[in-house]
């Protein structure tokens, strides 16, 4: 669902904008321009006063008139999308387009006019009003919000609003002029907003009232008592929902919130220099207290700010003199960053007046990319630790380390021959050449990992090691890309079949990532592959009543264990037999969890996803009631992945080995009924003290490789990553951090050391 960063834009300043923008073309066309020019209508009528945007590799703007005629100039020649924005209309891109997406690309071409002509969609209007509980008019920004993207919005000063709309279902969304968010009817969140059908020429009223409301209002003091002026003031809520208008305190420290809907809140306050702290007078939200509005009544809250100390110091290079426009940043020793920042001067001299008590690592970032941790360590976990003390300016000087330089070359594995045009990164910096070498320069020493890319070839990571004053060469080797060729038929008509998804699946991978490459309208597909043994997942996107199957040495499956393997060489093609689709049929069913709880972001798969990609292919979606249907699947046996929030990721059957699952019969053109109750599993933590800042941790089945439970680590010696494995489970652990996957006890996962979950209420594990 696309969410829109508009929040309490004023519409009247935005229209004035608009406006200014409409009148701002210039007279004549420079000769190095183009110009978009055209007609604007609706239903044969022309469209008068509209506002017309030409945006792409310039932008301007026009408007229509009386004929419904405009002309944009002054465009720099390329590619531009047009946007048209009528009152009373939803806006609009050329041609007929409802979002950014779908619209064409225009060129335009020096000295020449493109003609766009567009007639504006069939549409509907929501108009209502929101008023208080006394019955005036609020001001307020009211958005109607589509599920699938199609939103409009309009100001209302008085609270009289109407918005145009395609036809769909809509929440209608109000932003109150410094005040909260409500949805209609009554809503503080959009999951218990109102749906609304708006159907092409229909008017849909939608009044509501705004919910009751108090204010909170207090003083603000420094550490010494004293007024705590510009301090920023936020009324935050407790359950997710938007907050209310931030406030910021006067020359005597006072500050009022009003409009804060009736209810249970936090106050947070930020200095200027970014430091926070809650209310009652804690540093994170996680120690916050709240407090309660009643509506019509004024909380009065108020606040000292907590007593701080500084760091200040100097970053210098090898012979003392300063670097200057070096960015710091500032950690807990827990992991978690601090919102306070500053930046070296001219002689490499820098202060943060302002930092909590405790202790701190502190950051050096330069802008060619070079970072270092306090004192002269490439990673957190060895930065030293800063000790502030209230009242107390603690120095941090720090000295640049050594750097020297990378040149990359590349080579072909099969011919041995140079490949002279190629591109990548390293260390943060990216590098082309034409030349068959690419040099970077000042690099801070370290090991670094680095990928390059050549049209046609596969692979390109790397790792490199920079030395201090020295060049350092890197040659990487690449192999050209194997083809698997194939194409898909529909099996009982022999007719080709395009639109189908066919997965590369490495035997032990058997997860689909976030790419789908898709057969033509011949049903034929090329597949650019690293060298190596892989299965095939066909599935169809628009099936049309075919089934997905794991391709079987004859004929489909629904296993992957039973999956043909086919081998493929670097830089050979290899053509393999049609893949066949037998009738689609059906599996649903409810899904439950044993702890009585609601099931939250769940789904049903066939195949898991890669870790971390949600690429959405191979399963579906657990309703809110808890159902689930699975429409596209062949006629074979299946096994059920299920997945939500809080539960560990589990086999039907119950089982974290797939290979052991219950497996489901699936009949063409028939419903098959499987219900399922998800057991929560084993509260995993997994710690890797000294090695794993952050970044996250995976257990694998040990079996199948497939992904048993992950998490983000937040720290190197202390949280760690807590997840969730059914047990009792053989496990492997892998970790990502700033150099790639790592494997617990082995330099892969062949080698790695296997790990037992228990069917327990909770484990740790400290991996060492």
């Amino acid at each position: 669902m696309r969410r829109s960063n508009l929040r309490r834009l004023g519409f009247a300043t935005l229209s004035v904008i608009m406006a200014t923008a409409a009148v701002s073309t210039a007279a004549h066309a420079e000769p190095d321009t183009g110009t978009i020019a055209g007609h604007l209508t609706y239903q044969g009528v022309p469209v008068v006063n509209a506002l017309v945007y030409a945006i792409g590799a310039g932008s301007n703007s026009a408007q229509t008139d009386a004929t419904g005629a405009y002309s944009i100039t002054d465009l720099p020649p390329g590619d531009y999308q047009v946007e048209f924005s009528a009152s009373g209309h939803p806006t609009q891109l050329a041609y007929g387009a409802t979002d950014w997406g779908q619209a064409a690309l225009i060129p335009v071409t020096a000295g020449a006019t493109t003609t766009v002509d567009d007639s504006l969609l069939p549409y509907g209007t929501i108009s209502g009003r929101l008023a208080d509980g006394d019955g005036n008019g609020v001001a307020v920004s009211v958005e109607a919000r589509s599920d699938d993207g199609l939103n409009s919005w309009a100001w209302a000063s008085d609270g009289n609003f109407t918005l145009g709309v395609f036809p769909g279902t809509y929440r209608v969304h109000f932003m109150v002029e410094r005040g909260g968010d409500q949805w209609a009817y009554g809503s503080r969140t959009e999951a218990g907003s109102a749906l609304i059908e708006v159907a092409a020429g229909q008017t849909v009223t939608v009044n509501d009232t705004l919910l009751p409301t108090g204010s909170v209002a207090g003083r603000i003091t420094a550490a010494d008592g004293t007024p705590a002026a510009g301090i920023t003031v936020d009324v935050v809520a407790t359950d997710g929902a938007s907050g209310a208008w931030p406030v910021t305190t006067d020359e005597n420290g006072e500050y009022r919130a009003d409009l804060v809907f009736a209810g249970d809140w936090r106050l947070r306050l930020r200095r200027p220099s970014g430091l926070e702290q809650w209310y009652p007078n804690v540093w994170t939200e996680q120690d916050a207290g709240t407090f309660s509005v009643a509506a019509g009544a004024v909380t009065t809250i108020d606040q000292q700010l907590l007593g701080t100390g500084s760091i200040a110091g100097r970053y210098t290079d090898a012979n003392g003199q300063g670097v200057a426009d070096v960015s710091l940043s500032v950690f807990a020793s827990s992991g978690d960053q601090l919102p306070i920042w500053g930046s070296t001067g001219s002689d490499g001299s820098y202060s943060l007046p302002e930092v909590p008590a405790g202790s701190f690592v502190l950051q050096f970032q330069e802008p060619s990319g070079n970072q270092q941790f306090y004192r002269g360590k490439t990673t957190f976990a060895e930065a030293d630790r800063i000790a502030v003390t209230n009242g107390v300016t603690a120095t941090a000087d720090d000295v640049r380390l050594p750097t020297g330089s990378l040149t990359i070359s590349v080579r072909d594995g099969l011919t041995g021959s140079p490949l002279t045009e190629f591109s990548g990164d390293v260390a943060g910096r990216s590098f082309s050449t034409t030349t068959g070498s690419a040099v970077v320069e000042d690099v801070r020493i370290g090991a670094y990992p680095g990928w390059v890319y050549v049209e046609g070839y596969t692979g390109g990571d790397f790792t490199a090691t920079v030395t201090a004053g020295q060049n350092s060469t890197v040659e990487v080797v690449l192999y050209p890309y194997a083809k698997l060729r194939t194409k898909v038929l529909d099996r009982r008509t022999g007719r080709p079949v395009a639109d189908v998804c066919v997965f590369p699946v490495r035997p032990k991978q058997v997860a689909l990532g976030d790419g789908c490459e898709r057969t033509d309208a011949s049903g034929q597909i090329e597949l650019r592959l690293s060298a190596g043994k892989y299965q095939l997942f066909a599935l169809p996107i628009e099936h049309n009543g075919l089934g997905a199957q794991w391709v079987g040495p004859n004929g489909g499956t629904g296993l992957p264990q039973e999956a043909k393997t086919f081998t493929l060489v670097a830089g050979q093609t290899k053509t393999v037999a049609p893949i066949r689709l037998d009738r689609a049929g059906t599996i649903t069913g409810k899904v439950t969890s044993t702890t009585g709880q609601p099931l939250e972001y769940g789904s049903v798969r066939v195949v898991d996803e890669g870790f971390n990609v949600g690429g959405g292919y191979g399963g579906e979606a657990i309703a809110e009631d808890g159902t689930y249907r699975i429409d596209w699947l062949g006629p074979y046996q299946w096994p059920l992945l299920f997945k939500a929030q809080d539960h560990a990721p589990q086999w039907s059957g119950r089982v974290g080995n797939r290979l052991d699952a219950t497996t489901v019969k699936v009949q063409s053109g028939k419903t098959t009924r499987y219900g399922y109750r998800m057991a929560p599993g084993t509260e995993v933590t997994v710690q890797i003290p000294g090695v794993l800042y952050s970044g996250f941790i995976v257990m694998e089945n040990a079996v199948t490789g497939d992904v048993a439970g992950g998490g983000w680590a937040w720290v190197s010696d202390a949280e760690g990553a807590t997840f969730r494995v059914l047990g009792p489970q053989k496990v492997k652990v892998r970790w990502d951090d700033s150099t790639g996957w790592h494997w617990y006890g082995g330099a892969d996962r062949d080698h790695a050391t296997v790990l037992s979950v228990p069917n327990t209420a909770s484990k740790v594990y400290v991996l060492d």
